[in-house]
């Protein structure tokens, strides 16, 4: 039976897995079931790895903070303090009741995971809308409010979720969102537009383009899929019959939106440091999927992450009643197998190093600070 804390807890390991994939293998790896096989893991490729760790009690380092590496879902922290502040301003209504086949149009059938069990399927189950093994609801005039599939972009990490409320918000609404965490220009796309790419690559620009130039074209195939029947109906065909082989994921991973750990950082602390509604309203989002693991005497444990093939990012803040906010944010490359398949031991490690001295120490003495 899928329970609240079931799926959640199956879901927030990492976020949002598009493709399963072969991927880079280590010689003699760690046992990475274990924090010390972590930290050896971190240790013997310190290249692998960008972070920023600050405990809010003074304690702070980072490392490769300002590389730019595909940030993956991770960058839906932008999306969902966009949406609150529209909230908070009045310019959206939580409970309006969103037709589902609208949500639907941002969704390209596949790339959230495999048929059956996709993000957007996990997320159209999980608030009782009936749909098929795509994803695709069987009523689409059937109504959510709007807060679910802000909800759903979080809990889930649902894309279509996250193109659906760019769409309704706006690039501007967008960067300004970022702005406030000092992130300017965050290379935000359509989650969608990017799988349509993967697909049709006949419509990718050459290489080399300028981002804006590939971000661009992304979003004119969300589009077209949203409002075009007939490109719609050449999605599943292309995927059966030309699926892109492991090289041309490979590469278009490598081609997704990027972002560093210092912005992510920064985006993150703005969230779990301000106390206007907007932040507020984000922050009691944010705390939901890790609920459970909160820190003892803690207020909420925040949590987003993300991962594309060969890449893991996680981001967590812990909210204190009488100090600063503690906050993590960790971008790895050239991932394993074993990285993906014991994610919850980073994730544990990270969160305690908020608030444990010697695994912050442990941590930073990984990384060669």
């Amino acid at each position: 039976m899928l329970t609240r804390r079931s799926l959640l807890t199956s879901v927030a390991a990492a976020g949002a897995a598009t493709f399963v994939l072969p991927s880079l293998a280590l010689a003699d790896p760690p046992d990475q079931s274990t924090p010390e096989g972590w930290l050896a893991r971190l240790a013997a490729h310190r290249d692998d790895v960008a972070a920023v760790f600050s405990d809010g009690a003074g304690r702070r380092f980072g490392h490769l903070a300002d590389r730019s590496l595909v940030v993956a879902s991770a960058i839906k922290v932008v999306h969902l303090l966009a949406y609150t502040t529209a909230v908070a301003e009045g310019r959206l209504d939580p409970d309006e009741q969103v037709r589902v086949g609208d949500w639907d149009a941002r969704h390209p059938y596949i790339g959230d995971g495999a048929v059956g069990k996709g993000n957007h399927h996990t997320a159209l189950t999980y608030l009782g809308v009936p749909c098929d093994e795509y994803g695709v609801a069987k009523n689409p005039d059937q109504r959510v409010p709007l807060r679910n599939i802000a909800e759903m972009m979080i809990f889930i990490s649902d894309n279509s979720a996250a193109d659906y409320l760019r769409a309704r918000l706006g690039d501007r609404a967008l960067r300004a969102a970022a702005a406030r965490g000092g992130w300017r220009m965050p290379d935000v796309r359509m989650f969608g537009g990017e799988v349509l790419l993967l697909y049709f690559p006949e419509y990718c620009p050459p290489p080399g383009s300028p981002v804006a130039v590939r971000r661009a074209a992304g979003d004119a195939l969300s589009n077209r899929f949203a409002c075009d029947p007939s490109f719609r109906a050449k999605v599943l065909p292309r995927a059966a019959e030309k699926p892109p082989s492991v090289e041309a994921i490979m590469a278009w991973t490598e081609l997704s939106g990027r972002g560093s750990a210092a912005q992510l950082f920064r985006m993150h602390q703005e969230i779990s440091v301000s106390r206007d509604r907007a932040a507020v309203l984000a922050q009691e989002i944010l705390g939901v999927p890790l609920s459970g693991d909160k820190p003892p005497g803690s207020k909420a444990l925040l949590y987003k992450g993300g991962n594309l093939p060969g890449c893991l990012v996680l981001g967590f803040d812990v909210l204190w009643p009488d100090r600063r906010p503690g906050t993590s944010t960790i971008f790895l490359k050239n991932c394993t197998p074993e990285d993906f398949a014991h994610v919850p031991v980073l994730q544990r490690m990270c969160i305690d190093a908020l608030f444990v001295p010697g695994t912050f120490a442990a941590l930073e003495r990984a990384l060669g600070h």
